[in-house]
């Protein structure tokens, strides 16, 4: 085994452990009238998508697809862990959501196959974002947007002047998980380097997409915790 799949495994494996708590987390937020997320989703992809799909990407326990079925779309949803997809599944019996044992990065989809993409707290997990950014940019349609939510997730073990906002006392339900193991595995992550969203920006544009909007979601001190970016594909000539 590589040590890139060593790391990925280790990756699984810790989100596995997690997958109950953050389930539970999940229909907490599902069910709060204050969602950001949703008011984001609702603000950036107005109109009818009766006739659009959308693919949830790193889905967890299925927020996002969920949010989107809501809004109207067809949605597929992707994740690499067994154990998230069950969670999300349970979290959407109402719902037709097709969800898929992948990885983020995997050649899953046909070119131009969805309208829009969206990812929630995954880029950060990844060993190699520029090269998922690649893949999920093919599957867009001409026209397309690319929703990226996620933060500076663990960025104070780069930078000692980022501050460090204490996972293991704002996390919920965590019971008996040792959230240590992810600042181990967040060391050898190449996005705990980068300054965020600029990396995104930079990264996304350099690819072809245009830059449409940033939102900061949220701060830590006088830095960016977490944020919402929205790019767009061009149409074809």
């Amino acid at each position: 085994m590589s040590d890139s799949q060593k790391l990925n495994q280790t990756i699984q494996n810790y989100w596995q452990s997690r997958s109950k708590g953050y389930s539970l987390s999940t229909v907490d937020e599902l069910r709060s009238r204050d969602n950001p997320y949703c008011e984001i989703l609702k603000r950036w992809l107005p109109g009818n998508h009766t006739d659009q799909s959308a693919l949830d990407i790193g889905c967890g326990p299925g927020f996002l697809a969920i949010e989107l079925a809501h809004l109207g779309f067809n949605v597929k949803a992707v994740d690499s862990c067994a154990a998230m997809l069950e969670e999300a599944r349970n979290n959407s019996r109402e719902l037709q959501i097709d969800f898929i044992l992948s990885d983020a990065g995997d050649e899953v989809f046909a070119n131009e196959t969805f309208d829009v993409i969206v990812s929630r707290n995954l880029v950060w997990n990844l060993p190699d974002p520029q090269k998922a950014y690649r893949q999920w940019i093919t599957w867009l349609n001409p026209g397309g947007k690319l929703i990226i939510f996620d933060g500076n997730h663990y960025r104070y073990l780069s930078d000692p002047n980022f501050p460090n906002p204490n996972y293991q006392r704002t996390h919920q339900n965590i019971d008996g998980i040792d959230v240590s193991v992810m600042e181990k595995i967040a060391e050898m992550l190449p996005l705990t380097q980068f300054r965020r969203p600029e990396y995104d920006k930079d990264t996304l544009t350099a690819l072809g997409l245009t830059h449409i909007e940033t939102v900061v979601m949220s701060r830590v001190g006088n830095e960016i915790k977490d944020f919402a970016l929205m790019f767009e594909k061009s149409h074809a000539d």
